[in-house]
């Protein structure tokens, strides 16, 4: 009798422990979805079409030479593997030899010519990516679409009044098509390697308005009378059109968060 008593004070004493036991059970773990990304690449830079062009009568060569490239995306990744990318790129390439004898075309310095000197190209893009995993092996594609801000001798227009040589910026639409494989390191790190088309249509005008650039002694026939009179330089308008074209392998790293 007094073993029953015993046993029944035991089994009542650890019930509470059992019920906290109950309540606190292992919940599975539960994986949060990585649905951003951020990239990083640089590499090659190799000039294509017009853009390499060194014929002197096409207004649109580039004498572009082989360069450089580096970018960033970020993506925000969606369902079904699509999502929307944002990427920045920024180019530089060299002119050839050839257009160290070139004069540009807003140029009316005979001392002044496109090289030695260089292309500097920034890319601002925006479209749809798609980025999907096969156990370690990821893949992704882009379609981007934007604006592209080139700088260079090749947009140096002459100001007419002070004879002086201005640097400008060219502007235009620009586009970007690329597909990648990468090696996933981890859940959030991949190893890529990436080939790209990058092109844009940079253009600029620029006007230079009628200024005073002098005066001379003038002598009115009639009263004989010699006075001072202004000298007006006459108005120019430039419009500088290029094509860029060019294929870029580069390897870089893709952070998934």
């Amino acid at each position: 009798m007094l073993m029953n008593r015993v046993l029944f004070f035991i089994l009542y004493s650890l019930l509470p422990l059992f019920i906290i036991a109950q309540g606190t059970e292992v919940q599975p773990k539960v994986v949060k979805k990585k649905n951003m990304a951020f990239e990083f690449n640089a590499g090659y830079n190799l000039p294509l079409g017009k853009y390499q062009s060194v014929d002197g009568s096409d207004k649109k060569s580039g004498y572009a030479g082989s360069g450089w490239m580096a970018q960033v995306t970020f993506d925000w990744m969606g369902s079904h593997n699509i999502g929307l990318a944002i990427q920045y790129t920024f180019q530089k390439n060299s002119y050839q030899d050839a257009a160290k004898t070139v004069s540009p075309i807003g140029v009316h310095d005979s001392s002044f010519f496109l090289g030695p000197g260089s292309w500097s190209n920034n890319y601002l893009m925006f479209g749809p990516v798609f980025i999907k995993s096969f156990g370690k092996i990821e893949v992704d594609a882009k379609l981007l679409l934007g604006i592209i801000f080139a700088s260079g001798t090749t947009f140096t227009t002459t100001n007419a009044s002070n004879k002086q040589n201005d640097a400008n910026i060219g502007t235009g639409f620009a586009y970007g098509i690329s597909a990648g494989v990468g090696y996933k390191c981890s859940d959030q790190v991949t190893l890529n390697f990436n080939l790209n088309l990058l092109g844009g249509w940079p253009g600029k005008s620029k006007e230079y308005s009628s200024q005073i650039i002098g005066y001379e002694v003038y002598k009115d026939p009639a009263t004989g009378i010699a006075y001072q009179k202004p000298v007006y330089s006459a108005p120019v308008e430039y419009s500088i059109k290029k094509v860029i074209t060019t294929l870029n392998p580069s390897i870089g790293l893709t952070y998934h968060f």
